[in-house]
């Protein structure tokens, strides 16, 4: 890989150890000085990457930049909307950041070569990345194993690691390693949404074994035999967390009730382009009797709040045609181990971000943000490339 290469793969590197603060030292970096410090080397490492694709003819046509555009024409109705908030209105918390991260996905896309010659050596860059990531917060939250839920918000980020170590591995032991890596790094941090995906790690990995080995014949019964059994098993869970809660995290459900409440209700009074991303960010929460302002643990409802139905359609539009290129590109890589292990776990990454900020504010945070979008972003571009790659007859 070229030295730009590497410059955004460390770069992604240094935002992945950012978000991993919490179990690595105790502290969130993300709300230190440091919180957009990755923001700004990555638009300097892609200023230099992009500069040299372009003096080497290597741009991908202008088309493909713009393959996921609901969540381009998303960004600028954020970005709009939060400049206004921000400079004339005086609003302390705009969606300002939400906007700009978002808006950088189609660079991401860009940043892999028209023509590269290397599609395997950006997976295992990309793989190493997540594993390493894994690997340092476990080893974090072992250390602080008397501080349950350290590795909250960013469980989605650990399970991926220990997923595609399952899936390049040849060997049953190194298998058995990331199933048990997997489990433990749920079972140390105690807290609901590592659970969860843990639980789909575990599904995804039955159910994908089963596909795998059926004749072509039998794979749309078993596809349909998968889903009622992944509901069942998604009903039990939910039954024993009734039966079994007072074990279990709690989960913050009265705050969370209360947000969820405040945001329905503004929604329904502006339900077409909510605020139109013209009011801060945040929540009046009142805890005894102080008056608390903190994020909705919710971004998906948040899209409700500040941008009505209209954006809730343009991120549902933009991320499914993310998830449709990503999971064409798993088809397609099944003859190498390597790529095909990337893209399982870049699409695995894309939902457990999803199920993570839909019950958790993620996507107003620094490198949260630019984690979510850039390892979207590159593995769209990386997938696209690969069906260059299929057409014109390259290896």
């Amino acid at each position: 890989m070229p030295f730009t290469e590497w410059m955004l793969v460390g770069v992604l590197s240094l935002a992945c150890f950012i978000s991993i603060s919490q179990p690595l030292f105790g502290v969130q970096l993300h709300h230190s000085i440091l919180n957009h410090f990755p923001l700004m080397l990555m638009l300097l490492a892609m200023a230099f990457h992009l500069a040299g694709l372009a003096m080497n003819r290597q741009l991908v046509p202008w088309q493909t930049l713009f393959s996921i555009w609901p969540l381009i024409v998303l960004g600028l109705f954020a970005l709009v909307g939060s400049l206004v908030a921000k400079y004339e209105l005086q609003e302390k918390d705009s969606y300002l950041s939400f906007a700009i991260y978002m808006l950088l996905i189609p660079l991401y896309i860009g940043c892999i070569a028209h023509r590269t010659p290397h599609l395997r050596s950006w997976a295992v860059a990309l793989i190493s990345v997540w594993l390493l990531t894994s690997l340092a917060a476990l080893a974090g939250e072992v250390l602080r194993a008397g501080a349950q839920g350290s590795l909250h918000e960013i469980e989605y980020l650990v399970s991926v690691g220990f997923l595609v170590l399952y899936y390049v591995s040849r060997g049953s032991a190194l298998k058995l390693l990331a199933l048990t890596l997997l489990l433990a790094s749920a079972l140390l941090n105690h807290k609901l949404t590592g659970y969860i995906i843990a639980a789909m790690a575990i599904l995804h990995i039955v159910g994908a074994a089963g596909w795998r080995r059926l004749p072509r014949t039998w794979k749309p019964a078993y596809s349909v035999a998968a889903l009622v059994a992944t509901l069942v098993v998604a009903g039990v869970l939910a039954l024993l967390y009734f039966e079994f809660r007072e074990f279990l995290p709690s989960g913050n459900a009265e705050v969370r009730l209360s947000q969820y409440q405040a945001v329905w209700s503004q929604f329904v009074r502006s339900p077409i382009w909510g605020y139109a991303y013209l009011a801060g960010s945040g929540e009046d929460y009142r805890e005894y009797t102080r008056l608390l302002n903190i994020p909705t643990h919710s971004d998906v409802l948040d899209l409700l709040k500040h941008g009505g139905v209209i954006a809730l359609v343009l991120f549902a539009w933009g991320y499914v045609k993310i998830f449709l290129i990503i999971n064409r590109a798993v088809v397609e890589s099944r003859a190498d181990r390597v790529l095909n292990a990337y893209f399982l776990g870049a699409r695995f990454f894309q939902v457990t971000a999803f199920v993570t900020f839909s019950i958790n504010p993620l996507l107003l945070k620094g490198p949260y943000l630019l984690v979510i979008w850039a390892n979207l972003g590159l593995a769209v571009g990386l997938a696209l490339a690969l069906r260059r790659q299929a057409t014109s007859g390259g290896a």
